[in-house]
């Protein structure tokens, strides 16, 4: 398929995926999320439920978060960047698995490195390696825009086209505990992330994308390779068997 097909392709599932979205019951959905997070995690649906209680309460994430969001919103340039639901499910996953080192792909302002390091820094321990392209985001503002000061030590930016950046970014980080895709959502690119992240998961660890939704992508690739997975809204969550990887 040609390069101009392809994101024709691509636009289209976009504009079907708008038009699904405003069927989804979102609400029905994050009421669900501790229910449907129980049956991938080594987690109750309570436990995973005061996980949640808990993001609610964190003043500290909050009250920074809320600001910046404020300003990239009264600087015109997003309206639709903080995620917060799909966040949400983030903060869960890595409270409830204690994420000790997790690797992301697509920036942007920051909303899923800000949640997941905010778990992070309730766990005492972790580190966030995120790659974006080399230029930044729209607007007069850095990548990671929405990262609260309290854990932007935890983070480390790798700037690059994944293709050239994540294979040795994996390597040298060594096991990971969390892979989120959220970069290009074009199916070459999306099944390159999979396939390369795949190996380097430790036992237990979760394989996460976002806008799945766009495809059956993740559906297929973890069907293919017998891992337990669930949507919640527009984010996929998947887990490598605790006792090793299927073959």
């Amino acid at each position: 398929m040609s390069g101009r097909l392809r994101d024709a392709v691509y636009a289209l599932r976009k504009a079907r995926l708008g038009l699904e979205r405003r069927r989804l019951d979102y609400g029905e959905e994050t009421e669900e999320r501790a229910e449907r997070l129980a049956r991938v995690l080594p987690a109750t649906a309570e436990e995973l439920r005061a996980y949640e209680r808990e993001y609610e309460s964190l003043e500290w994430f909050h009250d920074s978060y809320a600001d910046r969001v404020a300003e990239i919103h009264d600087a015109g340039v997003a309206t639709d960047t903080t995620h917060w639901r799909d966040g949400v499910t983030l903060y869960v996953v890595c409270r409830a698995l204690e994420v000790e080192t997790a690797v992301e792909t697509g920036v942007l302002y920051g909303s899923f490195d800000a949640h997941v390091l905010a778990a992070m820094e309730e766990n005492g321990g972790g580190t966030l390696h995120s790659v974006d392209l080399p230029d930044g985001p729209p607007g007069p503002f850095e990548y990671g825009h929405l990262i609260p000061d309290r854990c932007r030590d935890r983070w480390e930016l790798h700037r690059g086209d994944a293709r050239e950046v994540l294979p040795t970014l994996l390597e040298r980080v060594g096991s990971v505990d969390l892979f989120l895709h959220d970069s290009d959502h074009r199916l070459p690119h999306m099944r390159f992330e999979y396939e390369t992240a795949l190996s380097h998961l430790a036992a237990g660890g979760v394989l996460a994308s976002h806008d799945v939704r766009l495809s059956r992508l993740f559906d297929r690739f973890t069907c293919t390779n017998d891992l337990r997975a669930c949507v919640v809204c527009d984010t996929g969550i998947a887990r490598i068997p605790s006792s090793g990887r299927t073959e």
